[in-house]
């Protein structure tokens, strides 16, 4: 089985990209949908160490790099005001570059954007 994590340790701007450079590179690997009688523990109390899925939600950053047909986007997620426990697309602060960065470029300024204390 192939679990969607990449675990890094990441102190500064250069080891957070060289890390997304790594994981963009192994690609998207399908990962089969448990069944609710095989349902697994989650993954984070083994990656890191925490002991709920709440206890890493409360100290976890949320971000995305995207890509539509314009730009590259990098932002992070907030907590939802209208729906309990949901997360939404926070825009501030959101860094775009346009289509045909080049991947080096894009994960710099991601790692940049994450490690310089704007996300939080």
């Amino acid at each position: 089985m192939v679990e969607p994590v990449h675990v890094e340790a990441a102190g500064t701007a250069e080891a957070l990209q060289k890390a997304l450079l790594a994981v963009i590179a192994r690609g998207n690997p399908t990962v089969q949908t448990p069944t609710r009688s095989n349902f697994p523990r989650p993954i984070m109390e083994r990656y890191c160490g925490m002991k709920s899925l709440s206890t890493f939600e409360r100290t976890a950053t949320y971000w995305t790099i995207s890509q539509n047909e314009h730009s590259f986007r990098v932002y992070q997620w907030r907590r939802s005001e209208r729906y309990r426990g949901a997360w939404e697309e926070n825009h501030d602060g959101e860094i775009r570059l346009p289509v045909g960065t080049p991947l080096e470029e894009v994960t710099r300024s991601a790692a940049e954007f994450a490690m310089s204390g704007q996300l939080r």
